[in-house]
């Protein structure tokens, strides 16, 4: 089984191998991964000292070039597993009753303690004493969702010069990045990919979309299972909180995430990347200029004969003796 580590790894791999970047020695894309239990970073900072957390770095060496990877996995941060903690969160004192901003007005469920805190990411968190059930009701408010999402994150704790979040060391962002996965999905389904667009307008869209009422999201997508309907404001919320506040994307950077699901066809994810380490398809050195074919030498050997067979003509055009009679001695 791989680690997180790796997975954020050979999901770099696979984004600048499929965008032909390794090959070429072009500048390299930054991969951000979210799936339902965690998710990956991973970036060639600009000026990156490694000894700071050596257990953030991979080293990479392919097609004869150097790469010093700054790659970090957050366990129970993907959005299935953060869900969970900003429940667990709200239902800490163990109520009956929770109004969840991160749901749409009128959302009204009722639903059971021991699923809620059936994870190791929030086992020990069950309160003492709670109910069997709790009734979650939804509010749809965007920006009180947006401190839920914050309570799940430890931003003030670091002891190196800088850190993401949970006191976890990240060096500056530095070009350009593919976000995929759950990130690609989440957003594609809130028609929020277009990264162009400011940051203020993403928030004010996913604000309105948090807003509407239960009733119209689920008219308006009656394909969607309502379980996976009802939680895109939440995810949406979380995205945008974990790329901005835990991240560090401005405003500014903002624009350099591509949301992708495919490149040239291919999944964006890390299978292929640990495929092709697995059967050192990518060589560690540039491989040689390939040998000229057999028709090339021919053309080449022919196109000197007939250069060697010209100047041979014009040298005895040139140099032969005259015809002109010499005069006889008698």
């Amino acid at each position: 089984m791989l680690s997180g580590q790796e997975e954020g790894a050979f999901g770099w791999v696979t984004v600048n191998y499929l965008d032909d970047r390794l090959k070429q020695g072009l500048e390299t894309t930054g991969a951000l991964d979210l799936g339902g239990a965690s998710t990956q970073i991973s970036f060639v900072p600009k000026n990156y000292n490694i000894s700071e957390s050596p257990s953030n770095s991979v080293t990479f060496r392919l097609y004869g070039n150097d790469y010093n990877l700054y790659t970090h996995s957050f366990l129970c941060y993907g959005k299935d597993q953060v869900l969970r903690l900003a429940l667990a969160h709200q239902t800490k004192s163990g109520p009956g009753e929770i109004a969840d901003p991160c749901f749409h007005p009128g959302y009204s469920e009722s639903k059971n303690y021991s699923v809620l805190y059936d994870s190791p990411c929030v086992s020990d968190r069950k309160p003492q004493g709670a109910p069997v059930t709790f009734h979650h009701k939804g509010e749809g408010n965007f920006q009180q969702c947006q401190e839920v999402v914050k309570n799940v994150f430890n931003f003030t704790s670091c002891k190196y010069s800088r850190c993401s979040f949970n006191g976890v060391f990240q060096p500056p962002l530095h070009g350009q990045f593919g976000a995929f996965s759950a990130y690609y999905f989440v957003m594609n389904f809130l028609n929020l990919t277009d990264t162009s667009v400011p940051l203020a307008t993403v928030k004010d869209k996913l604000a309105k979309h948090c807003a509407t009422p239960w009733n119209q999201i689920i008219q308006q997508h009656p394909k969607i299972n309502v379980k996976y309907l009802a939680e895109y404001c939440f995810s949406g919320a979380y995205i945008l909180t974990l790329l901005t506040e835990g991240y560090n994307f401005t405003s500014e950077s903002y624009s350099s995430i591509k949301f992708i699901k495919k490149i040239k066809g291919s999944d964006a994810g890390w299978t292929l990347g640990y495929m092709l380490n697995l059967t050192n398809m990518i060589p560690a050195e540039a491989p040689d200029s390939p040998p000229l074919p057999h028709a090339g030498y021919v053309s080449i050997v022919t196109v000197i004969a007939l250069l060697i067979f010209t100047l041979f003509i014009i040298f005895l055009c040139r140099f032969r003796p005259s015809s002109s009679k010499q005069p006889q001695i008698v």
